[in-house]
């Protein structure tokens, strides 16, 4: 039997034979094992491993017997059955094992494995295996040894360490794809100050993230810290490169064998002039080909109408020429018309083009298929099969030996033709799209007017057929402008009328493959195109079309029937979204087969469900039951989906944004659906999820839906559309008109609903705090936590008290306020829900002001951990900030630094002020790590953001800390 033995020294030493561990032994035996490691395979002699185990000072008095000692001991635990692995060679010894059972030599050979597949398979393969070999660093390198060979050996692989992270990141920011490069840069130019290459891979990523200043404050710190050594050139020359804005920073696939006798048929369509693009494809289709196959080989491309399948499967099949000597057969199979061919038929042409006699063709399609199969053995024939119907069309057309292929194009997924390899193909991607363009109407044109080409590409969806029209008719007509070509083509009212030319249009290729479909088919194709949404998934499709959207199987095999037609795309699991063309195509179906009754029906089906699933999935997100975070009444007759987390709930109303955007939209402009849905949904919408972008689109919607409640005449109605649009501009930090619309929704509801107002009260409350007015903020928040009271609304109200203990604290109550958000906290918690981590949050800002900063810290990263369970990255970026600021209070100021690198993104993306708030931590941290310049670059954007949002008190901290820079 043979065992095999594993060791690692990033970290402890330890040893494995197969899965168990072994005793190694006390240090100093380790200390022996180490050197013995560390000489690959090589003999040590004694007086080499006396000087590696201990210092002079430190030497028993009779060293070589301890050596002989520790090594009788390992001995004991490495060897097994067969050769003995630690070996007496003269005074000394030799660890026989392979170089790959010690984890320090795949490390320190990593960065050559690196370097010679970045050459052979590019810098993302390279990036792969310097993150393997990254990952292999445990924890200190031989931790716990104090000998001199383990201290030697822990320098050197701290070095190569250094190396291999350099080399990593200088990938990282050469591929462009690593959100976090500015912290890891930040924090690892702390501990490798002196690295330029680190550095110069900061300066780049900050450069990249819009973060010029610091990026060139980040070189000012580096020559002061090299002092009179000074930056390399590389260093100096990235510098004047971010000075002047250099663009160039941005990130940016043989014939053989014995020919038979007969007929060489060479039946194939003539290849276009202008083939374009399309490289990736051919190559892929080539190599499918001519592979040295066992059997027959067959390939299938497949895509929408007009995507330009035959045109790919031409070419192709003309560049294959000498691989297959014996000639080319072509059929057009006529898989879109009502009439396909018959499989006898085409049979019929291939064997009389193959040699037989017409007399000779027997008429049973079987006896052809024997006939057609017996006069290809031995011949090496390519057959393409153009524009096929189904897999059992084609099935007969197949040869039986090998040595011949067939290439297939169909709009149809051919799942039942066995064996076959598949090719979906997509539409052209801009850089071809306008290469095309070019090849049509000449490089002079599209040159002239390089922005509107880009557009007449976007315009015809990079849909080679459309292209093509819209060029030829550019080039029939000189004098005509490609700008007024893309203003008709991006009016969806003429769009389809206008991709027409001569005999050929992109409508009447749609219209073959609309023609094919059944009733139930046509119905969902038509209104599914409908809702202006950029996908879909089946629950909503169900709602939509009055199906069963909690079992929703049937549907899914509706859509993907759509999918195999290539009228559907779907290119994630369970979501599905149209081709711009064919929706518009789609559109103009319903238009005219679907009555305006009925399209309002299926809208409120939908809007109805995803009103009841956007209620239960807040409600869950909360921890409540749904009654309790009903602000107005707005009953559905759907029960709406249930979950069973509150990461399932934001993930659900996450993905199904944009539908419940577009309902919201309908509903403002139809009156067949219920506005008080609509509001509700928006409600929800505001409360589950975050993000700069979607508190943007809340609030113009719910404008949309208070101007529409004025208009019908429900005052309450709008007043929750006045308070969704305040409370989504307050948390967008735009102060003053939130106050405006919270003080008209508190007007509106003033008999109504006080649920309503004790949440119009809440965020009153935090938008006096925080403009500064701590006095009028306590009311708002009393106002708020009696009205929750009085409702028995203890989630609600926790909240609520944890809003009032950060302005008690501000207005120096320092005891009241702790005692409030303790209390706060006590009503959210015990739950995984957005609730439960606001309170957290809220009591760890009030420990802060407390100056508990170690208790503040531990909230905080509950509180965290939930947020980023849950999806909230607004509060996720607030907790990273709090925790920012209470390092830098704390004096952790490397933490303080890294932590607000991390948060950086996400706060940029979230909120202006916690961007501000985390510059400014991150500003005083790079202070006191001695980085000046960068320190100034952080706290001047600081102040500019804070200054822009009218937050006087932020702003006056941070003009004094920047006049103590001076």
């Amino acid at each position: 039997m043979t065992r095999e033995l594993r060791f690692s020294l990033l970290g402890p030493v330890r040893g494995w034979s197969d899965d168990a561990e072994l005793d190694l032994g006390r240090p100093q035996q380790r200390e022996v094992l180490a050197v013995l490691l560390a000489a690959a395979g090589r003999t040590v002699a004694m007086s080499l491993l006396v000087e590696g185990v201990w210092d002079e000072a430190d030497r028993p008095a009779r060293p070589e017997h301890a050596i002989r000692t520790h090594v009788w001991r390992l001995r004991r635990a490495l060897d097994g059955p067969g050769a003995p692995v630690l070996e007496t060679v003269g005074d000394g010894y030799a660890l026989r094992i392979p170089e790959r059972a010690v984890d320090s030599r795949s490390f320190e050979g990593a960065l050559a494995v690196a370097e010679k597949a970045r050459s052979a398979d590019g810098a993302g393969r390279a990036r792969e295996l310097l993150d393997a070999a990254l990952g292999l660093w445990a924890a200190e390198p031989l931790a716990g040894l104090r000998g001199p060979a383990a201290r030697a050996a822990r320098a050197r692989l701290h070095g190569v360490r250094q190396a291999l992270l350099e080399a990593r990141l200088e990938l990282d920011a050469e591929l462009g794809d690593r959100p976090g490069l500015v912290a890891e840069a930040g924090a690892l130019v702390v501990e490798y100050p002196a690295s330029q290459r680190l550095r110069g891979v900061q300066m780049l990523a900050l450069y990249r993230a819009g973060r010029q200043a610091e990026a060139l404050g980040a070189f000012e710190d580096t020559r002061r810290f090299l002092g009179t050594v000074g930056p390399g050139e590389a260093l100096r020359e990235l510098h004047r490169r971010i000075l002047r804005s250099d663009p160039s920073l941005r990130l940016p696939g043989p014939a053989h064998g014995i020919r038979a006798t007969g007929p060489r048929p060479a039946a194939l369509p003539r290849d276009i002039d202008d083939f374009t693009g399309r490289r990736e494809q051919v190559e892929t289709l080539a190599g499918m080909l001519t592979g040295d196959a066992p059997a027959v080989v067959v390939s299938a491309i497949n895509g929408m109408a007009g995507v330009g399948k035959t045109t790919l499967a031409v070419h192709t099949a003309r560049g294959l020429g000498e691989r297959y000597p014996d000639g080319h057969l072509y059929a057009d199979l006529r898989g879109a018309d009502r009439d396909p061919a018959d499989p006898g038929t085409v049979l019929g042409t291939f064997l009389r083009e193959l040699g037989t006699a017409a007399s000779d063709i027997p008429d049973g399609t079987a006896e052809r298929v024997a006939l057609f199969r017996s006069s290809l053995s031995g011949r090496r024939v390519l057959l393409l099969l153009d524009n096929a119907a189904s897999g059992d069309q084609v099935r007969p057309l197949t040869p039986g030996a090998p040595g011949c292929a067939v290439l297939v194009t169909s709009r149809a997924w051919l799942t039942g033709l066995e064996g076959a390899r598949h090719m979906q193909l997509d539409v052209m991607p801009p850089g071809e799209a306008l290469a095309l363009l070019r090849r049509i109407i000449g490089d002079r044109r599209v040159d002239a007017e390089p922005r509107a080409a880009a557009e007449l590409a976007e315009a015809c969806g990079g849909l080679p057929l459309a292209l093509r029209i819209a060029a030829s008719r550019l080039a029939a007509e000189p004098g005509r402008t490609l700008a007024g070509m893309v203003r008709l083509l991006t009016d969806d009212r003429i769009r389809l009328a206008e991709l027409r030319s001569g005999d050929t249009a992109v409508e009447a290729a749609f219209d073959l493959s609309y023609a094919t479909l059944t009733g139930e088919q046509a119905r969902a194709f038509r209104l599914l195109a409908v809702p202006d949404v950029p996908d879909f998934g089946p629950r909503c499709a169900a709602a939509l079309l009055g199906r069963d959207a909690y079992d929703p199987e049937d549907t899914e095999e509706l859509l993907e029937s759509l999918v195999d037609l290539s009228l559907l795309e779907s290119r994630a699991p369970g979501r599905y979204h149209f081709h711009d063309l064919v929706r518009v195509f789609a559109r103009a179906r319903s238009a005219r087969e679907d009555t305006p009754a009925e399209t309002t029906r299926a809208f409120a089906g939908l809007l109805d469900f995803c009103a009841a699933t956007a209620r239960n999935a807040d409600a869950v997100a909360h921890s409540v039951e749904p009654a309790e975070r009903a602000l107005i009444d707005a009953p559905t007759a759907s029960t709406g989906l249930a979950f069973g987390t509150a990461q399932d709930a934001t993930d659900w109303m996450r993905e199904e944004t944009p539908v419940q955007r577009a309902l919201v939209d309908r509903a403002c402009e139809d009156d067949g659906l219920s506005l008080v849905q609509a509001a509700d949904l928006m409600d929800k919408l505001n409360t589950v999820l975050s993000g700069i972008t979607h508190l943007s689109a809340v609030a113009e919607r719910a404008e949309r839906v208070a101007r529409a409640a004025a208009r019908r005449g429900s005052p309450d109605v709008e007043a929750l559309a006045r308070f969704v649009r305040g409370n989504a501009l307050w948390h967008a930090n735009s102060y003053p008109e939130a106050e405006s619309e919270l003080a008209r929704a508190l007007e509106l509801c003033a008999g109504g609903s006080a649920r309503l107002r004790a949440s119009a009260h809440l965020t009153l409350c935090a938008n006096a705090r925080v403009r500064g007015r701590f006095d009028e903020a306590v009311g708002h928040g009393e106002a708020s936590v009696r009205l929750f009271r009085e409702l028995g609304a203890e989630i609600a109200e926790g909240t609520a008290l944890g809003e009032l203990a950060f302005n008690y604290a501000r207005r120096g109550s320092l005891a009241e306020a702790r005692a409030a958000a303790e209390r706060g906290a006590e009503l959210v918690g015990g739950r995984e829900s957005v609730s439960t981590a606001i309170g957290l949050y809220y009591l760890a800002r009030v420990l802060r002001l407390c100056g508990d900063g170690d208790a503040a810290l531990d909230r905080a990263r509950e509180a965290l951990e939930l947020f980023r369970t849950l999806g909230v990255t607004a509060f996720e970026a607030a907790t990273g900030t709090l925790m920012a600021e209470v390092h830098v209070e704390a004096g952790h100021h490397a933490l303080a630094a890294g932590t607000a690198e991390e948060f950086l993104p996400l706060a940029r993306r979230t909120s202006g002020m916690l961007e501000a708030a985390l510059l400014r931590a991150l500003g005083r941290g790079l202070c006191r790590l001695g980085q000046a310049a960068r320190a100034r670059a952080c706290l001047e954007a600081a102040l500019d953001l804070f200054d822009r949002r009218g937050a006087t008190a932020d702003a006056e901290q941070t003009r004094t800390l920047l006049a103590g820079l001076a």
